[in-house]
């Protein structure tokens, strides 16, 4: 009779139980949740090489927590394009001044206006650090919370960071990749019609 083979969720399960038991910590929810936020960009098939970098990084001053968090992060960060590295950084910039935000806007009592309707009067496009002149937020930035719409943003930034993340990383992506065409179509014109010209001399 042919065993059933382990889902990829068992696999992943049976990784953060095996964390956990490496570093003793206790059963608990919570923790067990957290080291499956940690690793959760790793693939089951990089288990095995974790485990080895962990065993043989000497990290004296590092609790679990931390250590594991470090051998993900070089993953994370080994597995990523110019593009998603670009994205992920928007998407963590972008995180927290719209929590900034949404935190100032929700504490301000006004009887004439919701904090929704005070988040939405913001513009954006103007919003600088101090004694600075360039705004915190470019092109690329506006054009995702253009698509996203500020209702969405005010609505889920309050909420889970990694579900915000990683739906604002997506759209980050597709707007990268997006500009990358069109400055590469920009710059191909100059080339296209030069060669045109050669070939209408020729």
């Amino acid at each position: 009779m042919q065993q059933n083979r382990p889902t990829e969720d068992q696999i992943r399960a049976q990784f953060v139980t095996s964390l956990m038991e490496y570093f003793k910590i206790e059963e608990d929810i919570n923790l067990r949740a957290h080291i499956a936020d940690l690793v959760r960009s790793i693939h089951p098939a990089q288990y095995r090489e974790f485990f080895r970098r962990l065993s043989e990084r000497y990290m004296p001053y590092k609790n679990g927590f931390e250590k594991i968090a470090l051998i993900a992060e070089e993953f994370e960060t080994q597995a990523l394009t110019p593009i998603e590295i670009e994205a992920q950084e928007r998407s963590e910039k972008l995180y927290r001044l719209m929590y900034d935000i949404h935190r100032e806007v929700s504490l301000v009592r006004d009887p004439n206006k919701s904090a929704l309707e005070r988040f939405e009067q913001i513009r954006f496009t103007s919003i600088k650090r101090v004694g600075e002149e360039t705004p915190l937020l470019d092109e690329t930035d506006i054009n995702v919370v253009k698509l996203l719409t500020k209702r969405w943003i005010y609505d889920y930034v309050s909420l889970d960071r990694s579900l915000f993340e990683a739906r604002v990383m997506h759209e980050y992506r597709n707007e990268i990749l997006r500009r990358e065409r069109d400055k590469n179509s920009t710059l191909a014109v100059p080339l296209k019609a030069k060669l045109l010209r050669g070939v209408k001399r020729t």
